[in-house]
This record gives C-alpha cells, sequence and structure tokens, in this order.
C-alpha cells in the first residue's frame, strides 16, 4: 500500500483510515493468531510518504493450521479492501486502486 487516497484532507481522510486499519489489523492479526513477529513482516511507513508492505514468510506454510489461519486473514483483509474500494470509488473517482499479485 502507498499514497495518499486523496478523498479528503491528509490527517483527516477516512478512506485513509479504512486503509490503514486494515494493514494494521492485517499485520497484528498474524502477529498474534499465528505467531508472526511484525517487525519481521511488516514495513510501515507513515507521513509524507506513506507505505506500508506486509509479508507472509514462505516458513509460515510449513505449518498447515498456521498456514491455514494466515490465509483466512489475508482473505479477510482483501475483502476488506475490495469493500472499502468498492464503497469509496462508487462516484467515479479512483481513491483506491486495487492491484493483486498472485
Amino acid at each position: 500500500m502507498n499514497g495518499h487516497a486523496g478523498y479528503g484532507k491528509a490527517g483527516t481522510d477516512i478512506v485513509c483510515a479504512g486503509a490503514s486499519t486494515l494493514i494494521y489489523t492485517l499485520a497484528n492479526s498474524l502477529e498474534v493468531i499465528c505467531g508472526l513477529k511484525t517487525e519481521d513482516s511488516s514495513n510501515i511507513v507513515e507521513g509524507d510518504d506513506v507505505s506500508a508492505e506486509v509479508t507472509i514468510p514462505q516458513w509460515i506454510f510449513s505449518d498447515e493450521a498456521r498456514s491455514d489461519r494466515a490465509q483466512v486473514i489475508a482473505e479477510t483483509i482483501r475483502i476488506g479492501f475490495m469493500d472499502l474500494a468498492s464503497s469509496v470509488n462508487a462516484d467515479g473517482e479512483q481513491y483506491i486502486n486495487i492491484i493483486e499479485d498472485n
């Protein structure tokens, strides 16, 4: 995730707030539920050059139960982003652009 949505003023943009909440929920859920340390999997930069990346390392997939939980968390967050984009992009503006990397 990178950039600002431009839906509102920086610092009060509800679209950015929603996207940030989803990213932090992803990182924190992977830590609490799957035991993945946030500092090992997440790179979140706030400020003018806002960006966030959460990576699920390959070793997670060697444990079937942990892998299943990580996949459910990731899919839930993906659905959250799709719903957020659908609701805010409805007026013809493109506030959120989702690029899925399979």
